[in-house]
């Protein structure tokens, strides 16, 4: 073999060693399930993974910072709108599995304070599970699925305020509803990321302007049925006697957890 033909096999040899180690790895996105964790009462949230054929490790990405771990779980501990998780190896990632964590806002919506008998003046606040809320009457067949009633005749909540509809104990059918609410000591709503796990209360007076944590659940104790909500008092009008109230509202529809996220 002539010294041409040796420097060929030489420089080809070296090309596949070279490109040997630039080998691409195709991984599969993680499946990430979460739960909020009772440790602290919903205030963390848990992630959890089947590993990833051929990853080395996983990258953690929430709103503001990115974490690295060779765990398949990891808990975040500051809220967050979304969270993605991707597996790695060397250079190469995966596709990002999405964990959205932001609430659901309705916005606009209007209750009338119970001393009002227009039928159409709606006093009920109601959330669904997809997290939307809207305004209902008190007619029989709402009372059982109502969360909050404004209400604008108890000496606890006057002139006007929010209580749990499970307090209106003479209702029929019955409404078995624990739902508390609290002052949130602000009055920007988006800024209010995070609900307190404590300080709550079935009935209370509400302000325009004032921003209050919502706690829906069917029991005193904390599990990871409840949900979390926040709501502002965008204005509170008097018609005809009786109290007018526009509010904004988001809910954070992963069950137990207290991140209320924009």
């Amino acid at each position: 073999m002539g010294k041409n033909a040796l420097l060929v096999a030489f420089v080809a040899a070296l090309l596949f060693i070279g490109t040997g180690c630039d080998t691409i790895v195709t991984l599969d996105r993680p499946v990430v399930s979460s739960v909020a964790l009772d440790t602290d009462k919903g205030g963390t949230l848990r992630l959890t993974w089947t590993a990833v054929t051929d990853a080395v490790s996983y990258e953690v990405t929430t709103d503001d910072s990115v974490y690295t771990t060779t765990s398949t779980s990891f808990d975040v501990t500051v809220p967050s709108a979304t969270i993605e998780v991707r597996a790695v190896n060397g250079n190469d990632e995966s596709d990002a599995a999405v964990i959205d964590c932001k609430v659901v806002e309705t916005s606009s919506i209007i209750l009338y304070g119970i001393s009002d008998t227009t039928a159409s003046h709606p006093s009920g606040l109601a959330f669904t599970t997809s997290g939307s809320a809207s305004a209902m009457s008190l007619d029989d067949a709402n009372k059982p699925t109502l969360d909050f009633v404004c209400d604008d005749q108890q000496a606890s909540v006057t002139p006007v305020g929010l209580i749990n509809a499970g307090d209106y104990t003479s209702w029929t059918p019955p409404n078995t509803k624990m739902n508390t609410l609290m002052d949130a000591g602000t009055t920007d709503f988006d800024a209010f990321d995070i609900a307190a796990s404590t300080g709550y209360t079935t009935q209370l007076k509400t302000d325009v302007n004032g921003v209050y944590a919502l706690w829906l659940s069917a029991s005193t104790a904390w599990t990871t049925s409840d949900h979390f909500a926040k709501a502002k008092i965008v204005s509170i009008e008097d018609v005809g006697g009786a109290k007018k109230v526009t509010l904004n509202v988001a809910y954070q529809k992963i069950g137990g957890l207290r991140w209320l996220v924009k």
